[in-house]
């Protein structure tokens, strides 16, 4: 989940499991303001009232060794998976703080051609989304998800904090991810 994100709903008879006795454990990053301030996130859980036939899973597809040099407006930084057994794609979630600027998803089936499944030519950190497919990709052992994003560490972007920095991995907004 990130700011802006709908919440995940799943087609009937898929779930994620949450195994009996399970701690489930949240990561909220602060940014200190100098205020002291009041937390108010919730979590609400809406829980499989059929049978579950299909199980739902999170997988990252994340670099995180690049470097981002100071005032470059277009840094390219990949990031690729090779689907272990045969699986159904429902959706995708890019992600990036506040240097991101585009995000691509591209799907390689094993003696295919590569395909452009999600683009998202603006990013905006305010306004993360998770992306459903209208129908689920049946993706085979050995398809390619390829993930290309770019960085805009520039004094042109008027979110960038510091475009005079090095930008690296880090959970702070004025770090990046991808």
């Amino acid at each position: 989940y990130a700011p802006g994100d709908m919440p995940s709903v799943y087609a009937e008879g898929t779930a994620k499991k949450i195994p009996a006795g399970s701690d489930l454990l949240f990561e909220i990053h602060y940014t200190p303001n100098g205020k002291l301030r009041e937390d108010r996130s919730k979590v609400g859980l809406i829980f499989a009232k059929e049978e579950v036939t299909r199980e739902a899973f999170t997988l990252p597809i994340a670099e995180s060794g690049f470097i981002i040099p100071p005032g470059n407006p277009d840094v390219p930084v990949s990031s690729a998976m090779k689907v272990p057994a045969e699986m159904r794609l429902l959706g995708f979630m890019p992600h990036m703080h506040v240097r991101g600027k585009d995000f691509r998803y591209t799907v390689t089936m094993p003696g295919g051609k590569p395909e452009v499944v999600l683009s998202v030519p603006v990013y905006d950190f305010g306004w993360q989304s998770y992306y459903t497919l209208k129908e689920p990709m049946t993706l085979p052992k050995g398809t390619v998800i390829d993930c290309l994003a770019h960085f805009d560490n520039s004094a042109a972007n008027p979110a960038n904090p510091d475009p005079t920095k090095t930008v690296r991995w880090g959970q702070q907004t004025f770090e990046e991810m991808m």
